[in-house]
């Protein structure tokens, strides 16, 4: 094997649409990491890639340096990052956040953007699923009584929020009035 294949790489991930770098990573194997990431995944980088490949286009890939070792790499890595974020430059690597619950909400704003990109892009190639007509003509359910909530009913309250759904979807999902729906998000802190 030659030098350069067992090199560590740091490279940048590169948004088409604007041509602002993105995520920057570090790899022992370049060709498989850009592979990984180009399969998208449910992080936020491959959440952006996932839009970038709705939109048609397919993200740059820049190796910023190589090294020998994978603890320079590593240093190599922060810099880069860190040296983006103060130059303003939104990262969607995890050092880019204050913690956990920005990450979330970045994640989830990615998650609308795609899913909203979909939506669009099947509507304008006319494929429109029954379950989106379904949505829009009537609700899913008849709306219940105000009868006590069952558990499942809670779980799946609390994994609609967490994944970002609108209120009305959930209205649509769980059979249950809005302001039902309203008060039992705030009766678990969830508003």
């Amino acid at each position: 094997m030659s030098r350069r294949a067992q090199s560590w790489s740091v490279y940048g991930i590169i948004d088409p649409r604007s041509d602002q770098l993105f995520y920057i990573g570090q790899t022992r194997c370049f060709a498989r990491r850009r592979s990984e990431h180009l399969e998208g995944t449910d992080q936020i980088s491959g959440l952006v890639i996932r839009q970038i490949q709705e939109a048609g286009f397919l993200p740059h890939f820049l190796v910023l340096e190589r090294h020998d070792n994978e603890e320079t790499a590593l240093r190599a890595e922060i810099y880069w990052i860190e040296t983006l974020l103060m130059r303003g430059i939104e990262l969607t690597n995890a050092q880019a956040f204050e913690g956990f619950h920005d990450r979330k909400k970045k994640r989830r704003t990615e998650q609308k953007k795609l899913s909203d990109m979909q939506r669009l892009r099947a509507v304008a190639n006319g494929r429109t699923s029954k379950r989106t007509t379904t949505n829009r003509t009537a609700p899913a359910r008849k709306p219940k009584d105000k009868a006590l909530w069952q558990t499942s009913e809670i779980k799946r309250l609390k994994g609609m929020q967490s994944a970002g759904m609108s209120v009305s979807g959930m209205v649509k999902l769980l059979g249950r009035p809005e302001k039902e729906i309203r008060a039992r998000l705030a009766d678990h802190g969830l508003d």
